[in-house]
C-alpha cells in the first residue's frame, strides 16, 4: 500500500527534465505562436491613430488679489461634462456626430492639482500638436467666460467702493480749499485787529504823559490803564494766532489734510488692486507644452505584450492539451485494469 502511494506521488511530480522535454517538444509551436501574436500586435499597433499630447497649467482669475474660484472647485467643474460650451468642444476636435462629446472631453483633459501649487494642470491628446494646443486654448476661453460671471459681484463691489472713495476725496478736498480760504480771511481779520490794537497802544502811550493820577481823574486813568493792559493781552493773542494762521496758510495746512491723505491712499490702493497683476482673468501660468513627438500608440510596448501573450496562451494551451491526454490515458488504463 505504501509502495503504491510513493509510486503515485513520483508520477505526479514535475521535474526540470519534464519541463525541458515539454518545451523541447513544443518549441516550434510556442515560437510560431509568439511570432503570430507579434504580427497581430504589430498590425493592431499600426492601425491605431497617432496622438500627440499638449499640457499646461492654469492660474485662476484674481480680483483685487482674491481668487475668484478655488482650484479644487475648478478641477471638479472641469470633470463635469456640462461645464463645456459648444465652442470648446469644437476646438478639441469633437463633433455632434460623436457619442457624448462633452463626456469624452471631460475625461480626456485629466485635470489635476500639482503638489504645493495654486494652479490646475490639464492635458489633452489629439491627432496633431496643433489640435491638442487649440483644445487647451478653447478650454481656457471656456474657463474665462465662466469665471467672468463669478467675478462680476466682486468687480461691482470694487467699482462702488471706488466711486464712494472718489466722492469722499472730492468732498474732503473741497472742504480743504474752503478751510484754506477761511484761514486766509481769519488771518486778514486778525492782522486788522492787531493793527488797530497797536495803534490804540501807541496813542495811549502818547496821551498817558498828560494824565495825573492824584487828581479826581484817577478813576478814568485807572480805566485807561486796564484798557491798555487788555489791549496788550489782545495783541499777544493776536500775534500768536497770526503766526499760527500764517504758518498754515503758507504751508496750505488744514485740519482735513490727514483725511485727504488717507482717502488718497485708499483710492490709490484700490485703483492699483483693480489692475494687473492683482486683478486679471484666468490664464496659462506657463506657455502650452505641445511637442511634436507622439505619445500614442506605444507600438513597441504593444508588440512586446502581444509576444508575451502569445507565448503564455500557447503554453497554457499545450499544457491543457497534455493534461487532457493524461486524464484520458489514465481513464483508459483504469478501464483496462477493471476489465
Amino acid at each position: 500500500m505504501t509502495l503504491n502511494t510513493d509510486t503515485t506521488q513520483t508520477e505526479d511530480e514535475i521535474s526540470l527534465i519534464d519541463i525541458y522535454e515539454f518545451f523541447a517538444e513544443n518549441l516550434k509551436t510556442i515560437l510560431l505562436s509568439g511570432l503570430g501574436a507579434c504580427l497581430v500586435g504589430a498590425v493592431f499597433a499600426f492601425m491605431l491613430p497617432v496622438k500627440y499630447e499638449a499640457s499646461a497649467v492654469i492660474e485662476p482669475a484674481l480680483i483685487s488679489s482674491k481668487i475668484v474660484e478655488s482650484k479644487e472647485v475648478l478641477v471638479e467643474k472641469l470633470k463635469s461634462p456640462t461645464y463645456y460650451s459648444e465652442k470648446a468642444i469644437k476646438a478639441c476636435g469633437f463633433t455632434a456626430e460623436d457619442a457624448n462629446p462633452q463626456s469624452s472631453l471631460a475625461q480626456a483633459l485629466t485635470p489635476s492639482i500639482p503638489r504645493a501649487s495654486n494652479f490646475v494642470a490639464i492635458s489633452f491628446k489629439g491627432p496633431s500638436p496643433a489640435l491638442a494646443k487649440s483644445c487647451l486654448e478653447g478650454v481656457l476661453e471656456n474657463i474665462i467666460v465662466n469665471q467672468s460671471v463669478l467675478a462680476m459681484p466682486l468687480i461691482e463691489s470694487n467699482e462702488v467702493a471706488l466711486k464712494t472713495l472718489t466722492e469722499q476725496l472730492t468732498a474732503a478736498k473741497t472742504e480743504q480749499k474752503q478751510l484754506l480760504t477761511f484761514n486766509r480771511e481769519r488771518l486778514a481779520v486778525a492782522q486788522t485787529k492787531l493793527a488797530a490794537n497797536q495803534a490804540f497802544v501807541d496813542q495811549f502811550s502818547k496821551d498817558a504823559l498828560s494824565f495825573k493820577f492824584d487828581n479826581p481823574q484817577f478813576s478814568a486813568s485807572a480805566l485807561l490803564l486796564n484798557t491798555l493792559i487788555s489791549k496788550q493781552n489782545d495783541i499777544k493773542q493776536l500775534e500768536l494766532e497770526i503766526n499760527r494762521l500764517q504758518f498754515e496758510v503758507n504751508g496750505n495746512i488744514t485740519t482735513r489734510d490727514n483725511e485727504v491723505l488717507e482717502l488718497s491712499k485708499q483710492l490709490n490702493d484700490l485703483t492699483n488692486a483693480m489692475k494687473e497683476p492683482l486683478t486679471k482673468q484666468a490664464s496659462f501660468a506657463t506657455p502650452i507644452y505641445a511637442p511634436n513627438q507622439k505619445v500614442e500608440p506605444k507600438r513597441s510596448v504593444i508588440m512586446l505584450v502581444s509576444v508575451f501573450a502569445g507565448f503564455a496562451l500557447s503554453v497554457m494551451f499545450l499544457l491543457g492539451r497534455k493534461a487532457l491526454r493524461q486524464v484520458h490515458l489514465q481513464r483508459q488504463n483504469k478501464r483496462n485494469t477493471q476489465a
